[in-house]
């Protein structure tokens, strides 16, 4: 699953001066190399020590099975927790009952928290921890908990609800990533027609400030919110020259140029000669308004893909907050909604067309309408889904040995990798040996982060599927597993703070003699392993009551006479050189 947005990292140390700084990395990584949690990079805590927490990536599954933990290439289940503990039991009209497991959303904060919006009649988020596994309890929300999104700087996380306005005293909630149980008022309501549900889409991201943006479905506006205030502060219509426009839903945010990329949503009519389309299909129609007339018609997804549907995906720029393009149709076929590359570069934008044309919009400049970068072809199965969309999710997978992005089509057994760096060739991962049959049901597709795995879903078949990238080939194949989500979850706030320490004595020559010494001496009893554990706890104490100490002498010393003082920023970035150590980090974040 992929979404645009950030990844939390550890920022440095500041307020500390560089000679005391360097006593204190010095005694704090000792501390780490001689407890075993850094050696060469390799950050996992002692399994004798410590059996449940973990600091590698991991998959998440979530699904009729509750929520099950692997390892990332699912050689190992390291942790469960049962349906009953997750999900909602349902009472069926015969009196009968069953666990059912639906969950609308799962994001990790990163930090300390990996959070599920799950439909269980009662509001609520369920919120697990992040390096064991375990559920920390079920919160109340507002109803119908849907669409999630992580604000890394301000610690929060946002919810974006779908229940009916005379059952919600608000459309949006928000949490706190420090504390979730720590109440946030919140009163944000976007309409209130009580005809209607809220839901809808959030973008909130670091590069947005304290603004966010939500949309509506049904509502033909685009919201900004305050985050601070939390509040609606303006409302967006896009109706004038369109008068079939019926709202916004799907939406991505580009921090490369600051643009908003949602996808609209239209009304059309049908059952009528003269009308867009003659029949109405299974679902019906109802009395709908056009420029003033009441007409047979429909709304939303029921007109996708049709006549009318010729709006696509509205470009918006936050900076000027005005609409500065269009992307109407992929090839020949109307446009599916957008999804965006882990690096905000690119927007993938797939055609009704069943998953043959695939485009790549390469964003640029703020306030330019953004162009494609690359057309697809693509070899899926297209019987009886030909002006249909068989793309719900995909992955995008960038770093030192990898600049691929895979596609699943939930109406085959293919998936297809694309090589950016090698003029975007496509190759195909065979998933069964079968021709595929059956209703075409969403597939999602997830990388486990810093690693050579790719995990495909198939609800339809209750499977999911494990993909070796460095060899393009299946692996693993899980039956009787119906994950409704997957995540890649990675405790990034340890793992940044590994790197800080690694980097740094990696520069100054220190990391290597250490492992080697730390290698040299492993091979003791378990006597050694004790007093070696004992021998860490007490430099961990002797390190923290260093940073107090040095906190303290900075307090009380005054400034030199014969210089400036650098900024604490400055000092930060002499002593790790870290990318990650970003002024603004020294602002506290709000989590009001």
């Amino acid at each position: 699953m992929t979404r645009g947005g950030d990844r939390w990292r550890y920022s440095g140390v500041t307020g500390i001066t560089f000679a005391n700084m360097n006593l204190i990395f010095a005694i704090a990584s000792l501390s780490l190399l001689a407890s075993g949690t850094i050696a060469q990079g390799d950050v996992e805590t002692n399994s004798i020590r410590s059996p449940t927490r973990r600091r590698h990536p991991h998959m998440w599954m979530f699904g009729e099975n509750g929520v099950s933990i692997y390892t990332a290439d699912g050689s190992e289940e390291v942790k469960n927790i049962a349906p009953v503990d997750v999900c909602k039991n349902v009472t069926s009209d015969d009196g009968s009952s069953r666990v059912r497991c639906d969950f609308n959303d799962v994001v990790s904060d990163g930090n300390k928290f990996v959070w599920a919006s799950v439909a269980r009649g009662v509001p609520e988020i369920d919120v697990f921890r992040i390096d064991t596994g375990d559920l920390v309890g079920s919160f109340p929300t507002c109803g119908s908990p849907g669409d999630m999104d992580v604000h890394p700087m301000r610690e929060e996380i946002w919810v974006h609800c779908q229940g009916f306005s005379n059952n919600s005293d608000s459309h949006i909630d928000v949490f706190s990533t420090v504390s979730p149980t720590t109440p946030i008022s919140t009163s944000i309501v976007m309409h209130d027609n009580t005809n209607l549900r809220a839901s809808g889409k959030l973008a909130v991201h670091a590069g947005l400030g304290d603004v966010g943006y939500s949309t509506v479905s049904g509502q033909p506006y685009l919201y900004k919110l305050d985050l601070a205030d939390r509040s609606v502060i303006e409302q967006y219509s896009f109706e004038e020259g369109n008068p079939k426009f019926y709202g916004l839903n799907a939406m991505v945010y580009s921090p490369n140029n600051g643009h908003l990329f949602a996808r609209s949503e239209v009304c059309c009519t049908c059952g009528s000669e003269g009308a867009d389309t003659l029949e109405c299909g299974r679902y019906g129609s109802k009395n709908i308004t056009i420029s003033g007339e009441t007409v047979e018609g429909q709304c939303g997804r029921h007109c996708q893909g049709g006549p009318v549907d010729n709006i696509g995906i509205i470009e918006f720029d936050t900076k000027t907050d005005t609409v500065v393009g269009r992307h109407e149709f992929v090839g020949s076929a109307p446009v599916y909604e957008p999804f965006i590359s882990e690096d905000g570069k690119y927007i993938i934008l797939a055609g009704l067309d069943g998953g043959q044309t695939v485009q790549m919009l390469e964003v640029g400049e703020n306030g330019a309408k953004s162009k494609v970068a690359r057309t697809l072809s693509l070899n899926f199965n297209t019987s009886n889904v030909e002006e249909s969309n068989v793309y719900r999710d995909f992955t995008y997978i960038k770093n030192d040995k990898m600049n691929l992005f895979v596609l699943a089509s939930c109406n085959d057994y293919q998936v297809a990798i694309v090589d950016m760096d090698n003029d975007f060739d496509v190759s195909y991962v065979s998933l069964k040996d079968i021709p595929y049959e059956g209703r075409c049901y969403s597939r999602q597709v997830e990388w486990v982060e810093d690693s050579n795995y790719v995990w495909v879903a198939g609800r339809q078949q209750d499977e999911t599927y494990v993909i070796d990238l460095s060899t393009k080939k299946l692996v693993r194949t899980f039956t009787e597993s119906d994950a409704r989500k997957l995540l890649s979850v990675a405790p990034h706030h340890f793992m940044g703070m590994a790197d800080e320490y690694n980097n740094y004595f990696q520069a100054n020559g220190a990391l290597q003699g250490s492992s080697n010494a730390m290698s040299n001496g492993s091979s003791g009893d378990g006597d050694s392993n004790n007093a070696l554990s004992i021998t860490a706890l007490a430099i961990s104490i002797v390190a923290i009551a260093a940073v107090v100490a040095s906190f303290f002498a900075a307090k009380q010393s005054p400034p030199s006479s014969g210089g400036v003082a650098k900024p604490e920023s400055a000092v930060a970035n002499s002593v790790t050189g870290s990318r990650f150590d970003d002024p603004s980090l020294a602002v506290a974040p709000s989590v009001a």
